[in-house]
């Protein structure tokens, strides 16, 4: 009977340890804000889930360093976990530096390696949010909502490439921005990195994403006002787990990536072809001078006489063009 009894006392011991999940964040200074993976964990706790958080950061990497990197290797070869976030740098999330097969091949490799030590280990992507460029001093949330567009374009391609699901930060950012022109999510024009409340609605998104429920209610708001925290935490609950399927999380189809996120400003479109291209692009622009942005906001004043612009010195990737109020997404590629 007392072996017994000791036992059954070293069992309850080890539950707490056997239950707890152990959850990997990889990415850079986005991640890293307000200390995101800690809010998480608040959430996470509150809701129920025993969590242990771990993240490696390094200001303006992407994936493509921080994979293959000595520490990640280390942390995954040494480290079990039940669960890891991976964050592509913003170059990344725009198809930028890299192209999406490229990605989702750097992603897969991980993924093997991951596997070797951690075999049941779930891999998600994390959406990032774009910053709400300046434009006359109020906010261009249209250059904006297009820009956020093509990072979910991208990031589902590469998801889809991959073979995971991400979890729909930037999506979360959309949803508030399409109907309020303010920056609550950020706290200056032209920052992509987020505020407080920003990184605590990102942690919501990965909450939802991760444990496949909803964040209401949450008693855990870190520091935020009750109601703005319950505002986040419903802005979430509006977008992660209604339209799963586009997320990857789910059976289903996800909607075509090539129109994604384009709707809110279809009305203002500038007509461009051929596109993709490799060089040469015919524009309907109402005056010679028009302004090529890359995913980063590097801007660049291009002569566009003729209707015909020369763009064969431009690096491959995702930009837009624009052309007085009018605004094109303009994929250049390379044999």
């Amino acid at each position: 009977m007392r072996n017994l009894f000791l036992s059954l006392l070293f069992t309850m011991v080890l539950l707490p340890a056997t239950a707890q999940e152990r959850v990997l964040f990889v990415g850079n200074s986005l991640t890293f804000y307000n200390d995101m993976p800690q809010l998480f964990e608040g959430i996470a706790s509150d809701k129920g889930h025993e969590v242990e958080v771990q993240s490696y950061t390094i200001g303006g990497a992407g994936l493509a360093q921080l994979l293959p990197s000595d520490e990640v290797t280390r942390l995954i070869r040494e480290e079990r976990w039940d669960k890891v976030v991976l964050q592509p740098g913003t170059g990344e999330s725009g198809g930028q530096s890299l192209s999406t097969a490229a990605m989702a091949q750097i992603i897969g490799q991980f993924i093997d390696m991951l596997h070797t030590t951690s075999p049941e280990a779930k891999v998600y992507l994390y959406e990032i949010g774009y910053g709400i460029p300046p434009g006359n001093g109020n906010g261009d949330y249209n250059y904006y909502l297009m820009a956020q567009g093509i990072i979910r374009d991208t990031v589902t391609r590469i998801a889809r490439l991959a073979g995971v699901p991400f979890a729909p930060a930037g999506e979360c950012f959309r949803e508030h921005y399409a109907t309020h022109h303010d920056l609550m999510l950020h706290s200056v024009f032209n920052d992509i990195h987020p505020n407080l409340a920003g990184s605590y609605l990102v942690a919501c998104a990965i909450f939802e994403t991760l444990f496949e429920e909803p964040v209401v209610p949450c008693r855990f708001h870190s520091t935020l006002d009750t109601s703005q925290a319950e505002y986040l935490q419903e802005v979430a609950d509006r977008v992660v787990l209604p339209r799963r399927e586009e997320w990857l999380m789910g059976p289903g189809e996800a909607d075509d990536p090539d129109t994604v996120g384009i709707s809110p400003v279809a009305q203002e479109r500038l007509h461009i072809h051929p596109n993709p291209t490799t060089g040469l692009v015919h524009v309907d622009a109402a005056t010679t001078e028009v302004l090529l942005f890359d995913l980063l906001g590097n801007k660049t004043r291009l002569d566009a006489t003729g209707g015909l612009l020369d763009l064969r010195q431009c690096a491959s990737g995702i930009y837009i063009l624009q052309s007085g109020d009018r605004r094109q997404k303009l994929i250049i590629t390379r044999p």
